[in-house]
């Protein structure tokens, strides 16, 4: 059986992964955890191509050489891409343009929180860390490989084939615990309180950043299939990172929870890489757990909310680029 052998009882589908052949996968944050893991299912498959899309590039290179090892016949490639910095974005998405002919599945995996930051916890582009990581860095590597996810989606039909072609954001379940708003527009450039950091709200916004941009992101291109997903509770090093960085709560049941309360990220990954892969998903749905849809709360399934955050993002978005733009001349 593939991946997606062990499924909840509500799920009736199908969902062995299907055959990856010819196809171009990016994974950020690839060098542990998640991403790493994802990439090594995938590779199981035989894809074309996937790119490990990471900031520190000597541990990149790690990792691709330990899986080439088992998977020669997939095509490797290592892209250095800091999501706390959009230049690097901006490099990145240029970098792989000129390379790759084709994009399949961006499964969007990387993620910050304020609690691996030193303060104050911001990023060189001057938002609050885990909004600019996890949503703005993601939001504009998304729109600068949106010619080319669609460009593939044509090929695929003019080739006969699904067109389908996936980005998957990877949420949490953490976004419940966002502020009462939702996202706090007003504090998007400010460093969070020290409260704010301990309470884990500034990563639950950007968790709920995601849920909102996937769905957005889903009605504006109907072309492609978009999935936000929970990626469960697993020993990743995120807790760790937390517990390390913080006081009080986090730095006494971080790190054993981590070691100790969470399942296998080889267990838990299998949602991400259903909705990159399966031909079920529904565009812009959120996915708790493999096939299983609706489970957000009120602020996630807000229209206004997301069309509000699309909008800001947009305009965030569109003067970087007119500047970058301006200064290449």
């Amino acid at each position: 059986m593939g991946i997606f052998s062990r499924k909840p009882a509500s799920v009736r589908s199908e969902t062995r992964m299907p055959s990856l052949t010819n196809k171009v996968i990016m994974v950020t944050g690839g060098n542990s955890g998640w991403g790493k893991q994802s990439i090594i299912e995938f590779a199981k498959h035989e894809p074309s191509e996937i790119w490990l899309a990471a900031r520190d590039t000597y541990r990149a290179n790690r990792v691709i050489d330990e899986i080439y090892k088992d998977f020669p016949h997939t095509d490797f490639k290592v892209l250095e891409l800091d999501l706390a910095s959009l230049d690097s974005v901006y490099d990145a998405a240029e970098t792989f343009l000129s390379f790759a002919s084709r994009l399949d599945v961006l499964l969007l995996n990387a993620r910050a929180s304020s609690g691996s930051c030193s303060a104050p916890c911001m990023t060189r582009d001057g938002y609050e860390a885990s909004f600019g990581v996890n949503h703005m860095g993601h939001a504009l590597l998304t729109k600068l490989l949106m010619p080319l996810l669609l460009r593939t989606v044509r090929k695929n039909r003019s080739g006969g084939h699904v067109a389908d072609v996936h980005v998957v954001v990877v949420s949490s379940v953490l976004m419940n615990h966002a502020p009462r708003r939702g996202i706090q527009f007003d504090k998007l450039k400010a460093p969070p309180s020290k409260y704010s950091r301990l309470t884990l709200r500034p990563y639950a916004q950007s968790k709920l950043a995601n849920t909102l941009f996937a769905r957005r992101l889903a009605r504006e291109y109907p072309q492609l299939v978009v999935a936000a997903v929970h990626p469960g509770v697993v020993r990743s090093n995120i807790m760790g990172v937390l517990a390390r960085h913080e006081g009080g709560v986090l730095g006494r049941f971080g790190r054993p929870l981590s070691r100790a309360c969470m399942a296998s990220v080889e267990d838990n990954i299998k949602n991400q890489l259903w909705a990159a892969t399966s031909q079920d998903v529904v565009s812009g749905e959120y996915y708790s757990h493999v096939g299983v849809r609706g489970r957000m709360n009120k602020l996630a399934r807000d229209d206004l909310l997301a069309e509000k955050l699309w909008q800001w993002t947009e305009v965030e978005l569109e003067n970087y680029i007119a500047l970058n733009t301006r200064c290449s001349d």
